[in-house]
């Protein structure tokens, strides 16, 4: 009797233990679920928060842009099917209105004559550009300033450009230059962009006006060589207007001290 109550407790024990096993499985399977589910809220908590802060900070730039820019305005550029020339401030000047019928020919011819007696008058000291440059493939020749530098570029073995600018020790601002640049397509040449033109050394010289560019003058004289493969085209540039005058008589000097041929 006794050995049947200890078998009978012992299964009753056995019976208790798994249904508390299971119970306890069933305990862990809904705490790993909650887990899970905790886990995905705080990880949505965390995104949200992540998303808030960086707006937050967005909204913030935004602000201090807004009150730290200066306002603009938009600018609405056209370009213009013709070239428009800009004059130096004291060379501006009226043309003449040709009467129907009139004389258009005579006022262009007397617009370059009056132009290059002005460049011809101009006082040019020859003793500042005594060095000179010389080159075969196309007998480029051209005096430049002394304390001047240039650099050259050649295309197919045939010369393609020349750059002259001031060296440490030149009198004359640092980003003034002279380009001399080879046109071997003639017909590419534009007549109404040049305000003038002489005749010397067996070459067509046309006189561009100087150009006012944001505080930055250009000059470009175009050379047309009739006997010759190629023209030439050579431009001053200098960062102002003042330094543009002081250049301006060396720049002619140059041009006159050209050939090429």
């Amino acid at each position: 009797m006794q050995k049947d109550y200890i078998i009978f407790e012992t299964g009753l024990k056995v019976r208790y233990l798994k249904k508390m096993n299971g119970l306890l499985l069933k305990i862990d399977r809904i705490l790993r679920r909650k887990n899970r589910e905790f886990r995905v809220k705080d990880l949505s908590r965390g995104i949200f928060h992540s998303i808030l802060f960086h707006l937050l900070v967005a909204f913030l730039i935004q602000i201090v842009v807004l009150y730290s820019i200066p306002s603009t305005k938009r600018i609405r550029l056209i370009r213009s099917k013709s070239p428009i020339p800009v004059f130096l401030q004291n060379e501006i000047r009226e043309e003449p209105k040709p009467s129907i019928g009139g004389a258009v020919k005579d006022t262009i011819e007397q617009k370059s004559e009056s132009l290059y007696e002005q460049f011809a008058e101009l006082e040019i000291d020859s003793t500042a550009i005594n060095q000179k440059y010389e080159e075969s493939t196309l007998n480029v020749s051209i005096l430049f300033p002394i304390n001047w530098i240039y650099f050259d570029n050649k295309v197919k073995n045939l010369i393609d450009g020349i750059i002259f600018m001031p060296g440490e020790n030149s009198d004359y601002h640092p980003q003034i230059s002279v380009l001399i640049q080879v046109m071997p397509d003639k017909s590419l040449f534009n007549r109404a962009y040049f305000d003038s033109s002489f005749r010397f050394n067996d070459m067509d010289f046309f006189i561009g006006p100087p150009l006012n560019t944001f505080g930055q003058v250009t000059q470009t004289i175009y050379v047309r060589t009739k006997i010759y493969k190629a023209d030439f085209q050579i431009k001053c540039t200098s960062p102002s207007e003042p330094e543009f005058k002081k250049f301006q008589p060396v720049f002619f000097a140059m041009v006159k001290s050209f050939s090429a041929g």
